[in-house]
């Protein structure tokens, strides 16, 4: 009994993807599915309908997006985001508001997500924010140019003026990704959110997440994914990660934002929020300016490489080099990630998380934590396997293209020539 019970413990959390990008409604049956075999990693309360918090972040269903729209008396243009918020006064609409227009983004239309209270216990009923979508479109060239970095900038500045309000919270703000989470049971998530159910809502990809809180008590905008990643696992090294965050905030330079945008994004993170959502904070800021999406990664979870002698000398200058700008953020962990374009799933050094994957036939990737979350034939397996300590596995939804570890290391380490770098450029004391 002990092998059953013993793999019981902590988050549930992996993502599944069409490899060649395709968006099927059965993605996201799927990935509900996959959800829902998690629940024995959350924890729930006594009324067996409050727990932790469980959630979905999938790529943007832009059919059913439109259709919405459309009933709702808007076309909406080609280019398009939709803010997923937790809100509860009209306060904090205008605030929402006016942060777009001083950005030359337009809010097109609310709509008001609808919601099946029935599936929710006493505590995250007490608590259940409304909760609306927000479609924005750019209103200017410029604005058409920087259309994700200006989202991201109206954001903060909107959760800088209302860091106050608790029960305010922006889910998600993107043209590629859109989140569905709360303080809902995996079992209850589609029937509390009647959309999930829609066909013409189909997804390439989604990130499904189980929440087991070890240090924070339970609240909505705690639940994950957040909004570029899910995470299993404790990051023991939040105290510092945090405080060099806010360090090395004093010397930023970007290439995408002003001195006076950038001093508007800070601080980065705060011990406000989890420390999921602190990592969360951190590799979505270095995604929004421009960092390579495997090297941002790697940057903020890296091999273990300082004690490993048989390591690649190039790769081993890589993190080394990386290492002078950016402190490891410690695990236990295991963590998928997505900027819209690339999914990956990361064990940091500790390799203490499972992370399992199966590769399929028809174009699927399914990584978990742990095997049986979907019923897949075996005639229709391709591969199946799991990341070691320090492991990491991506996928390119552009090119089709699943990468291994070998695969990623081997761009990190010659992307640059980081030994000579630092053979120039490092003193060693």
């Amino acid at each position: 009994m002990d092998l059953i019970r013993g793999f019981k413990d902590n988050c549930g959390f992996g993502l599944i993807a069409n490899v060649k990008n395709v968006p099927t409604h059965d993605t996201v049956e799927d990935a509900i599915c996959a959800l829902e075999r998690m629940m024995h990693r959350g924890a729930i309360a006594a009324d067996g309908k409050s727990g932790d918090g469980s959630g979905l972040l999938f790529s943007m269903p832009t059919s059913f997006m439109k259709k919405e729209a459309h009933a709702l008396g808007v076309d909406l243009p080609k280019q398009f985001a939709v803010a997923m918020i937790f809100l509860q006064t009209d306060e904090q609409r205008k605030v929402f508001e006016d942060a777009c227009e001083a950005n030359d983004l337009k809010v097109l239309l609310y709509r008001d997500v609808p919601v099946k209270v029935k599936a929710l216990g006493k505590l995250a009923l007490d608590s259940l924010p409304k909760i609306v979508q927000a479609f924005v479109t750019p209103s200017s060239l410029i604005a058409t140019k920087r259309f994700e970095a200006l989202l991201y900038l109206t954001r903060k500045i909107v959760e800088k003026k209302l860091r106050n309000e608790d029960d305010f919270y922006i889910a998600s703000f993107s043209s590629k990704v859109i989140s569905y989470k709360g303080l809902v049971m995996p079992t209850y998530i589609k029937t509390f959110f009647p959309d999930l159910s829609d066909e013409t809502f189909k997804a390439s990809f989604a990130l499904f997440h189980q929440r087991f809180s070890t240090n924070t008590l339970p609240k909505w905008k705690l639940a994950q994914p957040f909004r570029t990643l899910a995470h299993n696992g404790e990051i023991n090294s939040i105290s510092a990660n945090r405080f060099y965050a806010q360090v090395k905030s004093e010397c930023m330079k970007s290439t995408v934002f002003s001195e006076e945008e950038l001093q508007t994004l800070f601080p980065l993170t705060n011990d406000e929020v989890s420390d999921s959502a602190s990592l969360d904070n951190m590799f979505e800021f270095m995604l929004i300016n421009g960092f390579d999406f495997f090297k941002a990664v790697r940057s903020l979870i890296p091999a273990p490489w300082q004690n490993a002698p048989h390591m690649d000398s190039e790769l081993r200058a890589f993190y080394e080099y990386s290492s002078i700008n950016f402190e490891p953020w410690d695990g236990p962990a295991a963590v998928s990630l997505t900027d819209g374009r690339y999914i990956a799933c990361v064990l940091d050094r500790n390799g203490l998380r499972p992370a399992k994957y199966i590769i399929t036939k028809d174009d699927r990737i399914v990584i978990s934590s742990e095997y049986g979350v979907l019923d897949i034939e075996e005639d229709n397996i391709i591969e199946r396997g799991r990341l070691q300590s320090g492991q990491m596995i991506g996928l390119d939804l552009k090119f089709g293209k699943i990468m291994k570890n070998d695969d990623i290391n081997d761009y990190l380490k010659s992307s640059n020539p980081y030994t000579d770098w630092l053979n120039k450029g490092l003193v060693y004391l």
